[in-house]
């Protein structure tokens, strides 16, 4: 299966779901690919947050933080 460049998401915001949206991602996406997150830094849903940070430190990516904290930018 060929790799894509990009991917945007915008589901779910209970930790468990955006954890495992973010490592599916791990297997479409190729090396010098970026997913884009929505949601990011907004007060009332803190497990989006958390699970990307998380996902960014363990695998040791890079992370933008975008428009007042809305989108959260992730390369490999």
């Amino acid at each position: 299966m060929s790799k894509i460049d990009y991917v945007f998401l915008d589901g779910g915001h209970a930790y468990a779901t955006v954890k495992n949206d973010l490592e599916c991602c791990l297997d479409v996406i190729n090396a010098n690919g970026i997913i884009m997150c929505d949601d990011y830094n907004f007060g009332h849903l803190p497990d989006v947050k958390n699970a990307i940070d998380e996902f960014v430190k363990v695998n040791g990516f890079k992370c933008q933080i975008l428009c007042n904290g809305r989108f959260a930018k992730i390369e490999k």
